[in-house]
């Protein structure tokens, strides 16, 4: 069975009437995820050098039921109707009801009448954004309310650590992260992923660094005390104010396992940093 929800992450309930006739989720296939794979050109056999998640195969199945014939004939049309008004949404199988695919219906489907009064539908599902399935909560509840007994993560999301694993708010340290899903994180193809940094002491260079082992992000301002930065997927503000001019144009990357990043700039390290994002899994 799967679990649907909106974009606000807010679980949908299938149209159902105050008798029990209407839609019901049966089953979800999900598929492994296809690659773009760039080849090397030599002598011999191609070389793969690089590859790019793009897609997976993604359908659901639906039981409708109906009271008579016309209401047969309501009930698929009911159908029709609730996906069209979804539009894009997110789908999770029931048993893992915490990873989540964004999904919208893109392609046409039939609602088979097996028998007089129930009517079946294979409805295949078109991926938005991520091949990946993506945590239902982020790092940020974590920080406000921990991990365990909260109802928010579950067997299989590689949360079974010790809880002092999941810190994601950082003062006068080097943050010190960790990523429990199976793949890196992009931040700018994540829109909801959000860098905090609020600052305590003024940069003598005006300039702040925000290193994440690999890639550098650079911010060159006048700052003061108390100016708050923020990385919101590709938008960078300075206190509200839209400062991605100002910058290098980098952007970070959340890697698998443990992350150790550096702020520099910052006398001290008289900062408060904060990063909040979702888990991407298989």
């Amino acid at each position: 069975m799967f679990k649907i929800y909106d974009l606000n992450y807010k679980e949908v309930s299938l149209p159902v009437e105050r008798l029990g006739y209407g839609m019901k989720a049966l089953d979800i296939s999900i598929g492994p995820i296809i690659y773009d794979t760039v080849y090397s050109n030599g002598n011999r056999a191609d070389t793969p050098i690089k590859r790019y998640p793009k897609d997976r195969e993604v359908s659901i199945n639906i039981l409708t039921t109906s009271a008579d014939t016309i209401d047969w004939r309501m009930k698929r049309d009911k159908v029709y109707s609730f996906f069209r008004r979804l539009g894009v949404f997110y789908v999770a199988e029931s048993y893992q009801p915490f990873k989540l695919l964004k999904v919208m219906v893109d392609e046409g489907y039939e609602v088979d009448r097996s028998v007089t009064h129930w009517g079946l539908a294979e409805i295949p599902l078109k991926i938005i954004d991520t091949p990946f399935k993506q945590s239902l909560h982020t790092t940020g509840t974590i920080g406000s309310e921990g991990m365990l007994f909260n109802n928010k993560w579950a067997y299989g999301m590689g949360t079974w650590f010790a809880e002092n694993y999941w810190k994601y708010e950082f003062t006068k340290v080097k943050p010190t992260f960790y990523n429990a899903g199976d793949e890196e994180v992009k931040l700018i193809q994540q829109k909801e992923s959000l860098i905090t940094l609020k600052i305590n002491a003024v940069p003598p260079n005006g300039l702040i660094d925000i290193d994440d082992g690999t890639t550098t992000f650079k911010l060159w301002r006048d700052f003061k005390v108390g100016d708050v930065i923020r990385i919101h997927g590709k938008h960078v503000t300075l206190n509200g104010k839209n400062v991605l001019g100002d910058t290098n144009f980098n952007f970070l990357t959340v890697k698998k396992g443990w992350n150790y990043w550096d702020v520099r700039g910052v006398p001290s390290r008289d900062y408060e940093f904060k990063i909040d994002f979702r888990y991407l899994y298989d």
